[in-house]
């Protein structure tokens, strides 16, 4: 109970969105700690997983030792601190199983996430605090909720998969749940979150089911729901979609792998990424993150750290998989690709709404049911009756 009391409240962190609510400049710091406790929670009062324990403390180990031995000038522990904050409350919830109370309350409450920043997002602008809707440098109207259309995007997928595994549980009315996660994604305008929302949703409903009416369900419904997003917002879209830009991606990229040749083994120290990119390219970009991970981490660990820690993730990753408790392998295999593809174009580990995603798969894969007490009655004594002399049939005279 304890843990899912402050799962709730990290969540309700992060709908909220303490930054435009409260005026906080970085409101990051305070959304991981809540995160952070609630995966120490996790992790000390399930059942635990000894190898992944290992491995995350093996994770550690090696951003400690390549920051040990960066020979980047500006390397801060302070930072390496806080970063290592930050990717610990995401490990943590890999290094134990679920509850299956644990499981579906989670996924509950990860597939209502969109909808309530949305309505968040629309009292915020009724009261003025931030906008409903943000365009682009294309022009495009993009959904924000209350969270920003990125974040929110992100936030679609995981409420898409999350609703997706309580609709495979014969609940097929959560099926309508998925179908508005992934238009809530589409509104956004997010490239990469959108393809995800839709191919990985509809590929695991489809490999998952047994149901032929399940099924059947969920084309009509699709083709609905895309059909109705089309007719009202299909031009914006297909700008969006259709446009070649970057984002600045590429001004970013090039100017990360500057560092990368030039501190090619221990990099400049895990969370440094965030402060080595210039004040004119952040400006241009209106970011400071490199919105790719394996840069990022080569730059941060350089190519030496990225490798083992990579491994040893992905390590964490099959050890769940192959568990018996973990019954929807498919399902749980085609996230996690769709993760690793996610995390070449945007801050995977780094952002909570989309990191979720991974974790929503983990617990939804799981199907451990606790096993139900015999009942009274077939451990008490049977009355003695005394045994009735078998008789032989009549005969037929």
């Amino acid at each position: 109970m304890a843990f899912r009391r402050m799962f709730l409240l990290a969540q309700l962190v992060l709908v909220l969105n303490m930054g435009h609510l409260l005026g906080l400049a970085n409101a990051n710091p305070v959304e991981k700690l809540f995160l952070i406790l609630a995966g120490l929670v996790f992790t000390l009062t399930r059942k635990r997983i000894p190898a992944n324990l290992v491995l995350m403390g093996f994770i550690i180990l090696v951003s400690f030792v390549c920051g040990l031995l960066s020979e980047f000038d500006a390397f801060s522990w302070n930072r390496y601190a806080r970063s290592l904050v930050s990717l610990i409350a995401f490990l943590l919830f890999f290094t134990a199983f679920p509850e299956q109370r644990d499981r579906e309350f989670i996924l509950l409450i990860a597939a209502l996430i969109p909808p309530v920043s949305v309505l968040l997002g629309t009292i915020y602008e009724a009261v003025g605090i931030s906008y409903l809707w943000m365009t682009d440098y294309l022009g495009t109207r993009r959904l924000a909720g209350n969270m920003g259309p990125a974040f929110l995007g992100g936030a679609g997928v995981t409420g898409a998969v999350a609703a997706s595994y309580l609709a495979l549980q014969q609940r097929s009315r959560y099926l309508l749940l998925a179908l508005v996660n992934a238009g809530i994604t589409m509104l956004t305008a997010s490239r990469m979150p959108s393809a995800l929302a839709l191919g990985v949703t509809g590929a695991m409903l489809f490999m998952e089911s047994r149901s032929a009416v399940f099924r059947i369900l969920m084309v009509l419904y699709g083709c609905v729901v895309v059909a109705g997003l089309f007719y009202l917002m299909g031009d914006q879209l297909m700008t969006r979609v259709s446009s070649e830009a970057m984002s600045g991606r590429d001004i970013i990229w090039n100017e990360l792998k500057a560092y990368v040749h030039r501190f090619p083994y221990f990099g400049v120290g895990l969370g440094h990424q965030m402060d080595i990119l210039s004040a004119r390219t952040s400006t241009t970009t209106h970011t400071v993150a490199a919105h790719n991970e394996y840069l990022r981490f080569t730059v941060e660990v350089g190519y030496v750290g990225s490798l083992l820690m990579g491994c040893a993730f992905i390590a964490m990753l099959v050890n769940l998989l192959r568990d018996p408790l973990v019954t929807k392998k498919w399902a749980f295999l085609m996230v996690a690709a769709a993760f690793f593809v996610y995390s070449s174009t945007d801050n995977t580990f780094s952002v909570p709404q989309i990191f979720m995603a991974l974790v929503v798969a983990f617990f939804g894969s799981c199907d451990r049911r606790e096993p139900v007490p015999p009942s009274p009655e077939s451990h008490s004594p049977q009355p003695f009756r005394t045994a009735e002399p078998a008789l032989d049939p009549p005969h037929r005279v």
